[in-house]
């Protein structure tokens, strides 16, 4: 049931027991709950969006009695998430969320406070987003059959958002450190926001790196923990694509995730441009949705060079594992 549980404990009675009265097949795949003070409560399962009618029951349309947060309850939910102290979660909401201690990261909406230039708080937060972690064991079995039985190359692994990629990312943290093909590998995991370790197995030979942020986490991996394989989600600056080139020149592979709306957009992604001129990524594996399976792209056979028809790469198209 992954973390769902473990949010609702930040809801009230009465909306806990709401959630609870749906069936577990349905709790098992909730992905995302949006709220915001006044509007109705949005569910996505997978990618779908749901809402509550008045009788509590799960509609795949809006009505004007859906249910809604009031400013009460809203309320009660953050201050449980912030374990009623804003001030000791400041750090984190200025960058726009929380996490949980379950590793459920949640999206805050609100007003940022200026000092001396700089967002020093936020206040009138008016709308929570939580991304319920999942974690989906051997899901990632099949790209590792494909990859990993051999050798242990640098991927890339991409996809729009809420395709899965945090999930994959720590089932091949887990498989690869804990004997995946017969090896044992030196994990480090770079988790600067704890969604990929918090509560989950990541395996037995993994350290974590937590709350550092990534290019930092990532040098300290590479100069005291002599990792074979670095994991981290979700790069997105430039200071992070350095460490990455810093780490692969101590002979350290990488598995780590990119924001891509599709392959298309492979060639107008700035970090994903400058993570190809590397030369060091031996594969992309490109997440079409959840349990819509994935593409590889082979780094190892074609040169990817502005200009060229994206068309023309070799692709796998393969499903995930069977628990996917």
């Amino acid at each position: 049931m992954d973390n769902i549980f473990s949010v609702l404990e930040h809801f009230p009675n009465d909306l806990k027991k709401c959630f609870l009265s749906f069936d577990i097949s349905v709790l098992s795949k909730i992905t995302e709950i949006r709220l915001r003070v006044d509007k109705p409560i949005i569910i996505y399962i997978l990618d779908k969006p749901f809402f509550i009618s008045k009788y509590d029951k799960l509609i795949n349309h809006f009505v004007e009695d859906s249910r809604c947060i009031n400013d009460e309850e809203f309320i009660f939910i953050l201050d449980s998430l912030c374990n009623n102290s804003y001030h000791t979660n400041m750090q984190t909401m200025v960058e726009g969320y929380v996490t949980d201690r379950f590793g459920s990261r949640v999206g805050i909406a609100g007003e940022a406070v200026y000092k001396n230039g700089f967002v020093s708080s936020v206040k009138n937060i008016n709308g929570l987003n939580f991304r319920i972690s999942h974690s989906i064991e051997n899901c990632s079995r099949n790209i590792l059959n494909i990859l990993y039985t051999k050798s242990t190359p640098s991927v890339i692994v991409a996809g729009p958002p809420a395709s899965g990629k945090t999930t994959v990312l720590r089932d091949m943290a887990r498989l690869l450190s804990s004997g995946y093909a017969g090896k044992y590998r030196k994990i480090s995991v770079i988790d600067e926001r704890k969604e990929l370790s918090s509560g989950f197995d990541i395996g037995i030979n993994t350290d974590i790196i937590s709350s550092y942020k990534k290019d930092k986490g990532i040098e300290m991996a590479v100069r005291t923990l002599s990792p074979q394989i670095i994991v981290c989600d979700e790069i997105g600056n430039m200071n992070e694509v350095e460490a990455i080139k810093f780490g692969f020149s101590s002979g350290t592979s990488f598995i780590l995730s990119i924001h891509l709306k599709s392959v298309e957009d492979l060639l107008r992604n700035q970090i994903a441009t400058e993570l190809l001129s590397t030369r060091e990524f031996s594969y992309i594996v490109f997440l079409r949705g959840i349990d819509e399976g994935f593409d590889i792209i082979d780094l190892t056979e074609e040169e990817i060079e502005n200009g060229r028809n994206n068309n023309d790469y070799r692709k796998l198209n393969t499903p995930f594992g069977d628990n996917m």
